[in-house]
């Protein structure tokens, strides 16, 4: 092995890079999953957005967006907290259609509308 080193450098260093490469991305993946298997439907909470809640209870965010009628996002997605504040209305009210959206989704799916 030692000797395949000293004959190949740049192709054994080439190997080490693309093997410590491929073990940063394996190492996150795991995190990401074990991170997100954890977690159960989560309650809608102001700091959320409407990519988190829909992750958290397996669905589209775009259907929230459009059945809510939120916002779809341009760019950097908006906090619940911050639709709010661009509507003019307490963040209450949007956690409140949001919830109310979620818990239909929950409904037809499980009636198997999908």
């Amino acid at each position: 092995m030692m000797n395949m080193l000293r004959n190949h450098p740049v192709l054994s260093g080439a190997f080490l890079l693309a093997s410590a490469v491929a073990l940063f991305f394996a190492v996150t993946s795991v995190i990401h999953l074990v991170a997100w298997s954890g977690r159960g439907h989560e309650a809608v909470a102001p700091w959320m957005t409407v990519g988190y809640v829909a992750r958290s209870w397996d669905l589209d965010p775009r259907e929230i967006d459009a059945r809510a009628g939120l916002p779809l996002p341009q760019g950097h997605p908006f906090t619940l907290n911050e639709i709010a504040l661009q509507r003019g209305v307490p963040v209450s009210e949007i956690i409140l259609q949001v919830e109310a959206t979620v818990a239909e989704m929950v409904a037809e799916r499980g009636n198997g509308n999908d």
